[in-house]
Order: C-alpha cells, then structure tokens, then sequence
C-alpha cells in the first residue's frame, strides 16, 4: 500500500487532529485529577484532620469541574473525528 503524496493542505489537517488528540488527553487527565481531588483527597484530608471540615463543601466543585472536563474531551473527540478524514485522503485504505 503506497499513500498518496501529502500537500500542504493534508499537513494542515494532521497538524489539527494531532493538536485535538492531545487536548482529548489533557482533557481527560484533567478530568481524573478533579474526580481524584473530589472523591478521593478532600474526603480523606477532612476526616484525618489535615484540612478544616468546612474545605468539604468544596467537593462539589471539583465534581463540576471534572464533568465539564469530560463533557468537553467527548466534544474535542468529535473535533477529531472530522479531522480524522484526513487520513482517507492520504492512505487509500486503513487496514492493511
């Protein structure tokens, strides 16, 4: 399977879908540090005694955060998605 030859255009979109891949990862990072910090630290933090117990009305926050962050990474994947047609203009087909 040969590809077909890259123009400055197919460089462009590949340029996009590698920038939107890598804000799915940090999206998605930065999703499981807010659930972490929400459901794992604040509780834990609280109940030894480490923070004052009125930083547990906090949590909620972070829950917020965490599904707008996720919310966010499914929309940047679907920004993917569109870009990904690039692919078919460069290899005739994708499986080998």
């Amino acid at each position: 399977m040969e590809p077909s030859v890259i123009t400055s255009a197919n460089w462009a979109d590949l340029g996009h879908l590698l920038s939107t891949l890598w804000g799915v990862v940090a999206l998605i990072v930065f999703f499981a540090a807010n659930l972490l910090i929400g459901h794992v630290w604040v509780p834990s933090f609280v109940k030894s005694g480490h923070i004052p117990a009125s930083l547990n009305k906090i949590r909620p926050m972070f829950y917020l955060t965490a599904v707008a962050s996720f919310t966010g990474a499914i929309v940047m994947l679907g920004f993917a998605a569109k870009h990904a047609g690039v692919l078919h203009q460069i290899f005739e087909r994708y499986w080998i």
